[in-house]
């Protein structure tokens, strides 16, 4: 069956946002003028947001385009990429997001096919400080930080 393309990723992509979403409604909120930094509800939501918001955009593009794609299974390294994130995402709590993030900006493109290996090692340097300093220090949000607790 011929689609047009990223409309069946897209699509699932919003889905899936629209899952997170309402769980967030079931989230604990506290009263604004007790919490500390953001309210727990708020920062997934803003994240969520955007993410449907560059899907759309990707949809969006692919409809311009008036490209087709087959529909096929997804290649192997989409479904490895999604362990990655998942075992990734309940490492948090072991070794912290700097030092998961790193894992992950070094993994991902070795997996998908790069090698340039001292652009790879920058990024993955440089991601996890732009992600302390956004959301540790900007908007005072307490991340898990495993052995580099100390930088708190």
């Amino acid at each position: 069956m011929w689609v047009p393309k990223d409309l069946v990723p897209g699509s699932a992509i919003l889905l899936l946002c629209a899952v997170l979403f309402y769980i967030t409604t079931t989230f604990d909120s506290d009263p604004l003028g007790a919490a500390q930094g953001m309210p727990a509800t708020h920062m997934p939501r803003l994240v969520l947001t955007v993410i449907a918001g560059l899907a759309v955009i990707m949809i969006g593009q692919g409809l311009r385009s008036g490209e087709r794609s087959h529909l096929t299974n997804p290649p192997w390294r989409m479904w490895a990429t999604a362990g990655l994130l998942a075992v990734t995402a309940f490492t948090f709590p072991v070794i912290g997001v700097p030092l998961a993030f790193f894992a992950v900006c070094v993994a991902l493109p070795l997996l998908w096919g790069a090698r340039n290996l001292p652009l790879i090692l920058a990024f993955a340097v440089a991601l996890p400080i732009a992600i302390y300093v956004v959301f540790q220090l900007l908007l005072g949000l307490r991340l898990p930080l495993g052995p580099l607790a100390f930088l708190s």
